[in-house]
């Protein structure tokens, strides 16, 4: 091409081409993580409001949360 050595094309043209590889590679695994990240919130604000079950009291024998 253009009377380049072919090692020189090989790497004119493949390093680029690898890069926009990984790119879409990259965008595509990465297209739920937005509602991986509004479950996980979602989840930690359960937590903290003692909505799962773990209010932070003294669970009993019965596995009643801690109720006597």
């Amino acid at each position: 091409m253009f009377g380049l050595p072919t090692a020189t094309v090989v790497i004119i043209v493949g390093i680029p081409a690898i890069w926009v590889i990984y790119t879409l590679v990259f965008v595509f695994l990465s297209r739920g993580w937005k509602a991986e990240d509004v479950a996980e919130d979602e989840a930690l604000a359960r937590t903290a409001n003692g909505a799962d079950g773990r209010d932070g009291g003294a669970a009993s024998a019965n596995g009643n949360g801690g109720a006597a």
